[in-house]
């Protein structure tokens, strides 16, 4: 006998954690998606958008409840632990996809980590290479939701979620090119 964790839904009725989870990886990708957007308006310097420090701890906290509520409830239905857990799922042509949205979140984590000192990565010519990673692991979540994600069978939503693809690639450039012009300009300086 299998134990499912089982959550109220707003109707009254039962509903699993898988509908749950997709909900929240997406909320995650949105809300990284907005941050890379505001930066890319903020590089045009039309318009200057101030963007919340606590927003990027939401992020945080999304990206690890949505792998997190999937792991639990896979243990309890099946017994298994990760990536085998992961595999019975989403069948064994669809394993990369789960590999690097695993790799992603890790970027995603060490970018935190390493945040606080990003003015010295920036002088010794490392940051670049870490916004490079962000983005992507930006790309990666959005193949993976691609590939795996369940709302994109709906036709509107996956509309919806290649334009908000296609508008990050440009922010993604911008913000990678804009890393390397500035940590080159300070090793000049340093020199």
């Amino acid at each position: 006998m299998t134990i499912s964790l089982q959550l109220f839904a707003l109707n009254g009725g039962i509903t699993s954690i898988y509908k749950l989870f997709p909900f929240l990886g997406t909320l995650a990708w949105v809300t990284m998606w907005s941050q890379y957007t505001a930066g890319l308006i903020n590089k045009t310097g039309f318009i200057k958008v101030q963007y919340s420090h606590w927003i990027g701890r939401v992020a945080v906290l999304l990206i690890l409840m949505h792998p997190g509520l999937f792991l639990i409830q896979r243990f309890l239905d099946t017994n298994l632990l990760p990536p085998e857990s992961y595999v019975t799922y989403v069948g064994p042509l669809h394993a990369w996809a789960i590999v690097i949205a695993i790799v992603a979140v890790a970027s995603f984590l060490l970018y935190d980590i390493l945040k606080p000192f990003r003015r010295n990565l920036i002088s010794i010519g490392v940051w670049p290479f870490v916004s490079l990673l962000q983005a992507l692991a930006m790309i990666a979540i959005f193949l993976h939701s691609v590939t795996v994600g369940t709302s994109l069978n709906i036709s509107y939503f996956a509309i919806w979620w290649w334009t908000l693809g296609l508008i990050l690639v440009p922010g993604l450039i911008l913000q990678v090119m804009s890393d390397f012009k500035l940590s080159y300009s300070r090793k000049k300086d340093r020199n």
